[in-house]
């Protein structure tokens, strides 16, 4: 066996079809299988069980993985050991969230982090993976009020101030709410529309808070949304409740055996030292009127 021969069944697993390891590794779809059965042929078991919905791992299959993507790992860190600062932090670093913060992140300046390691690329996935966050490129997620799964953890990054906004000259019960079928639980806007009393109404809900702004702008109704996007847009009004900001944290969670990679080091110092500036308000100018409802603490 070779190291080609394990790269070969990481794409597969990763990509859970022979079609997306043939372009994750640029080769033809049929020497991938030709290559799968000789590395099945030639180890005597079954790593995957194929289907017309793909493929899936067997039992022997998951062994074979998790020791691959060990070796993967330890490869990876014998290299980054032998580079540079600068040079350490080079490959892929998949960054997953919702889609508003993935926009937040670049406008924020993210090409500082690609211009300090040339040899970095930022892999963004909006929404949840149907595969595993952790097989494959070391990975960072960027989420709120989400448990942690797979065996990863979640550090605090910070507080986002959120309010109700709606559009200028519109008043009345309707809302626009954000919500998620595959995590039902995570509801911010029900305990904020909850306080608007029983006429109430969600008449749109999205994943991503730019929807919801978009919405909101349109006149389909009020929205909670966060302060860093909707302030400064002449389309929306402030709607003042409470004289505290609502806030909702956001949590970066890694894998251990990811989190010493200088790639996702280097991210979480950038990320660090731009939160402010991407996810908090702007600080109120000479001669403006401050937000209404927010004050910094």
């Amino acid at each position: 066996m070779n190291w080609d021969d394990i790269r070969l069944a990481l794409s597969i697993a990763r990509g859970g079809s022979l079609s997306r390891a043939a372009i994750a590794l640029d080769i033809n779809q049929s020497t991938v299988g030709r290559r799968l059965n000789a590395l099945e042929a030639s180890l005597g078991v079954t790593l995957f069980l194929r289907s017309k919905n793909g493929l899936r791992l067997t039992d022997m299959g998951e062994v074979f993985i998790a020791k691959a993507a060990e070796i993967e790992r330890q490869a990876e860190g014998l290299s980054d050991a032998l580079k540079s600062p600068e040079q350490q932090a080079a490959g892929i670093l998949r960054v997953l969230g919702n889609q508003w913060v993935i926009n937040r992140l670049i406008k924020s300046g993210l090409g500082e982090l690609l211009e300090r390691y040339p040899s970095l690329q930022i892999r963004t996935i909006a929404g949840r993976p149907e595969t595993s966050l952790w097989r494959g490129e070391p990975g960072v997620g960027l989420w709120f009020e989400t448990q942690p799964v797979d065996g990863s953890f979640q550090i605090t990054l910070g507080a986002i101030p959120y309010a109700v906004y709606r559009k200028k000259g519109c008043d009345g019960g309707r809302w626009v709410s954000f919500f998620d079928e595959r995590n039902p639980g995570n509801q911010a806007s029900v305990r904020v529309i909850g306080s608007g009393g029983g006429n109430a109404r969600t008449r749109l809900t999205a994943l991503d808070a730019e929807t919801l702004l978009e919405a909101v702008a349109a006149g389909m109704g009020n929205g909670l949304l966060p302060v860093c996007l909707a302030e400064g847009d002449d389309r929306l009004e402030q709607v003042s409740s409470t004289e505290q900001p609502f806030q909702r944290i956001l949590f970066c969670h890694i894998h251990p055996d990811t989190v010493g990679s200088p790639r996702v080091q280097a991210f979480m110092t950038w990320i660090r030292a731009r939160f402010d500036v991407a996810f908090r308000p702007r600080e109120p100018e000479l001669g403006t009127v401050p937000v209404p409802g927010y004050s910094r603490q």
